[in-house]
């Protein structure tokens, strides 16, 4: 609700509606540029009110009915007057007097200030829910750790649902980190796809798996026939929970690869939040721009 003018500010108005303005043109051209409707306007005509007891019934008209912020409106347009309008007619002196010590009565441009102040309390309230929404999302990838380290434990899940349980973890993950993504599909040519994702100016294909050896090369090289069977901007991101085969490493790195590893090492410091998901791409990214190497250890960025 727009801040209530002060009785002297009022008065200071009512003293102004005579000393700025001569001609009555004027001052109804200056009452339509505050707002003031010409159905107020015309309950106080010049025939039986001058310009200072025509603006004292129109504010107290408008007080009234509590319109605050057409009261405002009309201060914030004395406010900006520099002088009298119809100069030639009018003490300039006077008027300038009489601004002055508006100027002094009111402080700010109630406009502006409210302004402001709408503008502070916005601020604030995207202040607060950001720190509501980065909470939650703390609370909810503190839970997908939780899923993830009971997954390492649990002697009552078969390998093929820790692998879907892995799966469907790594897709909330993406979630959380904001990026478009598709879960789990099949190609026209019945081609299983473990799911998809967009980072930057390129689509990743996802294949998550959870055995209890390290990956090796015949799982590469079935994930990279895949990708190449797609559009040149397709890359790959294989998640492996334990690691990967170095000869398998060594075989596609550095001969335009395409592929980006990621550990169940990397993933645990993701999720534990030592490192964000956005940052771990972009030092796996680096690596395979800089070095040719598909798989970057996230611990050496990890806090």
């Amino acid at each position: 609700m727009a801040k209530k003018l002060s009785f002297e500010a009022k008065e200071k108005m009512v003293e102004l509606a005579g000393a700025c303005f001569w001609y009555w043109a004027g001052f109804y051209s200056f009452l339509d540029s505050c707002g003031v409707p010409k159905t107020v306007q015309r309950k106080y005509p010049r025939e039986t009110y001058n310009k200072y007891t025509m603006m004292r019934a129109v504010l107290e008209d408008l007080d009234q009915v509590g319109n605050s912020d057409l009261v405002n409106a009309i201060a914030s347009g004395f406010y900006r007057l520099k002088g009298p309008i119809d100069r030639d007619q009018l003490d300039e002196k006077k008027a300038k007097r009489l601004l002055s010590e508006f100027h002094q009565a009111i402080g700010d441009d109630p406009i502006e200030a409210e302004i402001k102040k709408r503008e502070h309390e916005r601020a604030k309230a995207t202040h607060a829910q950001s720190i509501a929404d980065r909470r939650a999302q703390g609370k909810r990838l503190e839970d997908l750790n939780s899923e993830f380290l009971n997954l390492t434990t649990a002697s009552d899940v078969t390998p093929q649902q820790r692998g879907f349980k892995l799966e469907l973890l790594f897709f909330q993950l993406l979630h959380l980190s904001e990026l478009e993504h598709s879960k789990p599909y099949r190609t026209p040519g019945r081609e299983q796809i473990d799911g998809h994702f967009k980072y930057e100016k390129f689509d990743y294909l996802v294949e998550v798996k959870w055995t209890q050896e390290l990956t090796k090369q015949p799982d590469l090289s079935i994930f990279d026939g895949k990708i190449r069977g797609k559009a040149q901007s397709t890359r790959g991101f294989f998640v492996s929970a334990n690691g990967f085969d170095d000869m398998a490493v060594q075989k596609y790195s550095g001969d335009s690869p395409r592929i980006i590893l990621m550990t169940g090492e990397d993933l645990a410091l993701v999720l534990s939040g030592r490192v964000l998901f956005a940052d771990a791409m972009r030092a796996k990214l680096d690596s395979i721009v800089r070095l040719g190497t598909i798989l970057f250890p996230v611990r050496k960025i990890a806090t």
